[in-house]
């Protein structure tokens, strides 16, 4: 059963610039950790500077590895190099079945 994370970032800066860094995090993430099946990005509307991003992983050991891994330090340092501020909330869990036991996606 897969282990989402879903993260609201309220960030501060270019926002241009900063779409671009967390859309290269994204890619990233994905080229190199196997454990993570998808990484879905997007910009809120209303509050251009609030992004909405839902990663699934195949296992909750999957999401320690990206936590101490180096994708998610570059991500930040990349962060601090260009002065942006970023204030992140996050919610973690696996994933639930449906009632006829089956996974719904």
């Amino acid at each position: 059963m897969s282990y989402v994370v879903h993260v609201t970032a309220v960030v501060e800066g270019d926002l241009e610039q900063i779409e671009i860094l967390i859309n290269d995090y994204r890619y990233k993430c994905l080229e190199n950790q196997s454990g993570m099946e998808q990484f879905f990005v997007c910009r809120n509307m209303e509050q251009k500077n609030v992004f909405l991003y839902t990663q699934v992983f195949k296992d909750q050991q999957s999401h320690k590895i990206h936590l101490e891994g180096n994708d998610p330090k570059w991500f930040f340092e990349q962060m601090a190099e260009y002065n942006f501020n970023f204030q992140g909330q996050w919610v973690a869990g696996i994933e639930i079945e449906s009632s006829e036991g089956k996974i719904l996606n």
